[in-house]
């Protein structure tokens, strides 16, 4: 898994950065950290299809368990999204064994990060917070099923949607 990373993410993390070309990489994902109530919000976001996946509370211990922790994040939110236990695995052998870091790609992308991060702030100030754990899993669910649109509202759909079909195309069957 490749995670494009905006500032605050790296100045946070401090991974060494690995050049990648992403496009069209079902691996490829975008991060951002922000300070809300004094602790970490990690916002990551699948390149292609706008998939959330939110982390609160994240803390410098839980970084040597990075991959982990956003792997059980990954399947927790595929199975909100009803995404099959095939796919699921089929996602999960076909990945990347580790990790990799770089600085974020383009405006674009950190933009719609942005929106991400908005509609996060969104529903953790309505519903609250999983003070128990750092996964916000009704946070993701609701960023994943909000309509997204792109090219001036010509294109619409909801991430989640958008992630089966790239699940369908691009992840071994």
């Amino acid at each position: 898994m490749h995670i494009q990373c905006t500032k605050a993410m790296i100045d946070y993390i401090k991974p060494t950065l690995i050049m990648k070309d992403t496009d069209n990489d079902v691996y490829a994902w975008h991060a951002h950290l922000v300070k809300r109530h004094r602790k970490n919000l990690l916002v990551l976001m699948h390149d292609l299809s706008r998939f959330t996946i939110v982390f609160y509370g994240l803390k410098k211990n839980h970084l040597k368990d990075l991959h982990q922790i956003i792997n059980t994040a990954l399947i927790n939110s595929m199975k909100q999204s009803l995404v099959t236990d095939k796919q699921i695995n089929n996602y999960l052998k076909s990945q990347p064994k580790e990790l990799t870091f770089d600085k974020t790609k383009n405006r674009r992308l950190v933009a719609r990060l942005n929106k991400a991060i908005e509609m996060t702030d969104h529903i953790l100030s309505t519903d609250g917070y999983y003070e128990d754990n750092i996964e916000q899993s009704h946070a993701s669910a609701f960023c994943n099923r909000l309509i997204v649109c792109e090219n001036n509202y010509k294109v619409c759909y909801k991430p989640e949607e958008k992630f089966h079909e790239y699940l369908d195309l691009y992840v071994e069957k």
